[in-house]
């Protein structure tokens, strides 16, 4: 049997198209004037093509474009078909772009050889496989690894020039980098830096809120946090900065490195500081005024109110002295005049004295004696205690007190004066005065045998001003509220037990 050569095959096309049908690509058979004598269906279907537009066709015709992959296009010398034909070399694993007739691009992996015939003519054989997908992912994967590159060197661009501190921190807070303004923040070199971790530089008080607000990230509790924190500078010293935190993940969803930006605060920190300390200075002041305030109208209302008493007084012994016809009577309500005129100018000079020391700073305090302050105020009101004939008892535990003067003169003439004044018809007035020490506060009480007060009606009115709970009597309702504005402003407070025709008890705690 003689053998076959392979230009044997070539003589019979229903051989040929047999073979070239069971092939998986797409296969297409030029003769040597470049024309389509035989293909396959794969081929027709690759190419998107019918018979007519196939069969006897040539691929160099201007209905065939070719593109290599920059786009360029491919002349027709330059295909592998060309190629193949003029000089018989074969092409292997050639990729091209092919636009054929009307339909869009499509890229092929092109294999091409040449087969002679017995009259010394030649076939070409092209086989073809459709890669446009492998080429659109593999132009997807670089455009992306493009856009990666390029977002790779704008951070590294970013984070090399920023302004702030930057670093990348791993998840066990090693530093893995940092740029300049960070380093040179804390006063190192980077390679000084590079060789601590962020607990290292990070104040011990603020640790444990960082760590805390680290491990919430890694739970993906949050995305990101802010947190002001102190820093250890190189020198031993600390700086306040804001620190802002994101961390990156993997492609295994583990955690690749926080990326911390730090934004030195320090002198922002101590200019609130001054600014607070300002408003405490200022609300300081503030509060001093008012109750400078409130003391210079404590002022007005005691000359205006207990002044009124010793001024009633002095009117009437001018007037027993003008009508009196005993010598004895006028020359003892001449005396009288005298002694209360001096006490009246005495205290009168004093808090003249007083208002002019208490408008450059606070109201002076003196070692006050209660017994003669006392007898001084009785004086003062001696016109009500000639027409009342008042019991008063004094029992002074405590004899001196360090305290303004003129406020405790107020104080003893306004509760002395209210129990003068409120008394009961027939009943002869009994006044206690006394002071006394328990649990380290001192105190004074007065206490009377008058007409009393209903508390139960009128306690949340006591110490208001011009209010008065007892009709038909001379009163202006100020006395209580000067005495409780007096005591209050200086720290102390003042309290009162009453009935109702039972007589009052009113306590100062200095």
């Amino acid at each position: 049997m003689l053998p076959i050569s392979e230009t044997d095959f070539f003589q019979d096309i229903q051989f040929l198209q047999s073979i070239t049908a069971s092939i998986q690509e797409g296969v297409i058979i030029l003769n040597n004037e470049g024309r389509i004598i035989s293909f396959n269906e794969q081929a027709s279907a690759l190419l998107n093509l019918r018979s007519d537009q196939l069969l006897d066709r040539s691929p160099f015709d201007s209905a065939w474009r070719a593109f290599d992959l920059e786009g360029n296009m491919i002349e027709s010398i330059d295909l592998p078909i060309g190629i193949t034909m003029t000089t018989g070399k074969a092409q292997t694993n050639v990729i091209l772009g092919i636009v054929a007739a009307d339909n869009p691009l499509k890229w092929l992996s092109v294999n091409s050889r040449r087969v002679k015939t017995n009259a010394d003519g030649f076939f070409v054989f092209v086989t073809f496989i459709d890669v446009t997908n492998l080429i659109l992912t593999n132009r997807s994967l670089h455009e992306e690894q493009q856009k990666l590159k390029e977002s790779d060197e704008k951070f590294s661009q970013s984070f090399q020039h920023s302004s702030i501190g930057m670093a990348i921190v791993a998840p066990d807070g090693a530093l893995r980098d940092a740029n300049e303004s960070f380093y040179k923040m804390l006063g190192y070199t980077r390679e000084e830096l590079l060789q601590k971790s962020f607990q290292d530089i990070t104040h011990p008080d603020d640790l444990e809120k960082d760590l805390s607000l680290v491990q919430s990230m890694l739970r993906k509790e949050i995305k990101t946090y802010q947190l002001e924190k102190r820093y250890i500078h190189k020198n031993g010293n600390y700086i306040w900065a804001m620190l802002s935190v994101s961390l990156v993940w993997n492609a295994n969803d583990e955690p690749r490195f926080f990326v911390s930006q730090v934004q030195e605060i320090t002198e922002l920190k101590k200019l609130n500081k001054w600014l607070e300390d300002r408003n405490v200075e200022l609300l300081k002041t503030q509060a001093a005024l008012k109750r400078k305030i409130g003391q210079l109208k404590d002022f007005a209302g005691i000359i205006t109110h207990d002044v009124r008493g010793p001024a009633g007084n002095i009117k009437r012994m001018l007037e027993l002295y003008e009508t009196a016809p005993e010598e004895e009577t006028r020359k003892t309500a001449f005396n009288y005049l005298k002694k209360i005129s001096n006490d009246l100018t005495n205290n009168l000079n004093e808090l003249i004295h007083v208002l002019q020391i208490h408008l450059e700073k606070d109201i002076p305090y003196s070692q006050c004696d209660l017994a003669t302050i006392t007898s001084s105020v009785c004086l003062q009101l001696q016109n009500l205690v000639t027409q009342k004939q008042p019991q008063v008892t004094t029992d002074f535990e405590v004899q001196v007190i360090s305290y303004p003067k003129v406020y405790l003169q107020s104080i003893l003439y306004n509760l002395i004066s209210n129990s003068l004044k409120y008394t009961r018809d027939g009943v002869t007035p009994v006044i206690n005065i006394r002071s006394y020490t328990r649990e380290g506060s001192t105190y004074l009480s007065v206490s009377d045998n008058g007409l009393g007060i209903d508390l139960k009606k009128h306690g949340r009115q006591l110490f208001q001003f011009q209010k008065s709970f007892h009709p038909g009597f001379d009163s202006k309702g100020i006395g209580l509220y000067l005495i409780r504005n007096q005591v209050e402003d200086l720290g102390g407070s003042i309290t009162a037990e009453s009935e109702e025709n039972n007589g009052s008890t009113f306590t100062v705690r200095f």
